[in-house]
């Protein structure tokens, strides 16, 4: 298939989540495969037949939703052309059978806002996940300003994501509290270290228990903690490795055991993933997601083999295909 795809001229069956309420389960945070075409690494196209597979794979995991490019999706080294092209591509082949949520985060808010009128241009109604404003540290006032622009220049729906190990820049309890009140907020991902006691755990029970659920759901975007962000009220995950079916149907798994009431086998299935995001993050960044599916990544990421220690990586990820996610065979040969 062509780097940019034509879209038919029929219009697909569209589904998209509009309220707090419609945000909750597992979202994984589609990886987005190349092609083996440029050894440069700088303009490989996008491998759309294997990104049939693996949309394909997880709806059939019976995921609650697809978020493609976000970080994991490798959107900080798509083009801009790509970035919308893969968008539009994964709301037209998923045809309605599950939401979709398009990554559209910037540290410029022009940049977001053109981005997501361009989205919604090209697709009609999506919500939108925008990550918080990253290397320019703005303060909580222009973070305030930066989502009331969002929402009110395109009229989204806005997932705010709040990741201050990747931006160095985090969204203050008040600062989320108060933008929840805008009727175009309708979630935050939360990826922050709300497991053990201190701030990052104080703020997140804070919004969580000021916030009407109605308004803003909280999921977690932290791959271990899927089981504390339901302790806490919160209402899913998007997630990394939950693009490795197995690991989509576990965390799916905790959901129903923790709904049905058995806490400890919830607590015991997130235990269980340990390996899985262990590996996934072995590198402080979802870039072994290019090994598990055999795809290269864009420069500057390398795939796992080639940074320090990568065999032993590399080995830990082929291990766990073999014996623990049989699905992911295929993309191996």
């Amino acid at each position: 298939m062509a780097d940019t795809v034509k879209m038919s001229e029929v219009k697909p069956k569209r589904k998209s989540i509009s309220t707090a309420r419609e945000l909750a389960g597992v979202f994984p945070a589609v990886f987005t495969p190349l092609k083996d075409d440029d050894p440069s690494r700088l303009r490989n196209s996008i491998d759309y037949a294997k990104a049939k597979l693996i949309i394909d794979d997880l709806i059939a995991a019976g995921v609650d939703g697809l978020v493609p490019v976000g970080t994991t999706g490798q959107s900080p080294t798509v083009s801009h052309a790509q970035h919308i092209d893969i968008i539009k591509f994964t709301v037209d082949y998923v045809d309605g059978r599950v939401p979709v949520i398009a990554g559209a985060g910037s540290n410029c808010t022009r940049e977001s806002v053109d981005m997501i009128q361009a989205i919604t241009k090209g697709v009609g109604e999506v919500a939108c996940l925008c990550v918080t404003g990253y290397y320019n540290n703005p303060p909580q006032e222009g973070l305030v300003k930066h989502y009331e622009t969002l929402a009110r220049e395109t009229g989204a729906k806005l997932v705010i994501y709040n990741v201050p190990a990747r931006t160095a820049s985090y969204l203050e309890a008040d600062t989320l509290i108060h933008l929840a009140r805008n009727a175009n907020v309708i979630g935050l991902k939360q990826a922050v270290d709300f497991k053990n006691p201190g701030k990052h755990r104080e703020d997140t029970q804070s919004v969580l228990s000021k916030v009407f659920p109605d308004d803003l759901s909280v999921v977690t975007g932290e791959d271990d903690a899927l089981y504390a962000i339901l302790e806490l009220g919160g209402k899913g995950i998007i997630t990394a490795s939950g693009n490795i079916p197995e690991v989509a149907k576990a965390y799916l798994a905790i959901l129903k055991a923790y709904r049905d009431g058995d806490r400890k086998k919830a607590e015991s299935l997130q235990a269980s993933l340990d390996p899985f995001v262990k590996a996934v993050f072995c590198r402080k960044n979802p870039i072994p997601l290019g090994t598990f599916f055999n795809s290269p990544l864009y420069l500057p990421l390398v795939p796992v083999r080639e940074t320090k220690g990568g065999e032993e990586a590399h080995a830990m990820i082929m291990e766990l295909i073999a014996h623990s996610a049989p699905s992911l065979k295929q993309y191996h040969g």
